[in-house]
């Protein structure tokens, strides 16, 4: 199964790595995602169950967002999506040397959600902003969800040129508005569409308070490697069985023999989850709890060679 549609094997790689350098730092394909590839990365961002004590990868919860940070582990079609040789290709002719993915993941923006304006190329120490780095980038971002007038994408078409002269992790509000409100651009684009942008572009999800609206994204982004910035990425969990072209040139654009330093986004724990998911939380580990303790007691009743009829007994037929 291709996971691009006709339109994207077809498109000229020089010509968008021209617009995402000396262009507007942007392009936009629509609807370019096949409908089957679609509907199975949609399915890896269902909440099915809250990962506690779980030897799973699966969703997780940051105050309004659900994450899933782990799609090439588990999700044959993202990894294809990362690995197509249409990608590479715009990224061999973007790049002038060697590069490899930095990032990926899905996720799901629920009302209220807020991020402000800012550029991708980020430096950490661990999950520390340092301040911003020179390598070439490119952010690719996929719209999961139908995107209208409710929480689009929104760039600054140039701002990759002259971004570098602030250092500062996030722009605020008020000086975009001054500044840049009638250069904003808002991608309006339906499901499957894809959005190539420059890391050095100055960008946003529009903010939005539309109750019971949800928007899910998948984005991959793909950094240049220079030995002053080495470690710089995420570290990344990759299913062996999706490798089946291990052509070193793929192997090395997927990071493999590579130092990677920073820790998988977004940082969560039982405290980025709100009070309804800790509620929801609790029913799901009470029954499990009273089941384990049942378990612990019998265990230490009865005899070792009851306990092994028991099991005999539960154990499924061949």
């Amino acid at each position: 199964m291709d996971v691009y549609r006709a339109a994207f094997n077809s498109c000229n790689p020089i010509e968008i790595a021209q617009a995402l350098t000396t262009g507007d730092g942007y392009y936009l394909f629509e609807d370019i995602i096949a409908e089957d590839a679609l509907a199975e990365i949609l399915s890896c961002i269902e909440l099915k169950e809250y990962l506690v004590n779980n030897n799973n990868v699966g969703v997780v919860r940051a105050s309004s967002m659900n994450f899933h940070s782990h799609t090439l582990a588990v999700s044959k079609c993202c990894y294809d999506l990362v690995t197509h040789e249409k990608v590479r290709a715009i990224c061999s002719s973007f790049f002038a040397g060697p590069h490899k993915i930095s990032n990926q993941r899905i996720f799901e923006t629920h009302t209220k959600a807020h991020m402000p304006w800012h550029t991708d190329n980020n430096l950490q120490d661990g999950n520390t902003f340092k301040g911003k780095h020179e390598l070439p980038g490119i952010l690719f971002l996929f719209y999961l969800s139908d995107v209208s007038e409710i929480n689009p994408f929104q760039l600054i078409p140039g701002s990759h040129k002259w971004s570098a002269q602030h250092n500062q992790r996030f722009f605020a509000d008020k000086y975009i508005d001054q500044t840049h409100s009638a250069d904003i651009v808002s991608v309006q684009a339906p499901k499957g569409s894809l959005i190539l942008c420059n890391t050095h572009l100055i960008h946003r999800a529009k903010p939005f308070d539309v109750p019971g609206f949800k928007r899910k994204t998948f984005l991959f982004q793909i950094d240049a490697l220079f030995e002053n910035h080495l470690g710089h990425g995420e570290q990344l969990l990759i299913n062996p069985s999706f490798v089946d072209n291990t052509d070193p040139a793929i192997l090395s654009y997927l990071g493999f023999g590579l130092k990677a330093s920073y820790p998988t986004f977004p940082q969560t724990s039982v405290a980025t989850m709100s009070l309804q998911d800790l509620w929801l939380l609790q029913k799901n580990i009470l029954p499990k709890t009273i089941r384990g303790l049942a378990l612990s007691v019998l265990k230490k009743a009865l005899p070792s060679t009851a306990l092994i009829r028991l099991k005999n007994l539960t154990a499924p037929k061949p």
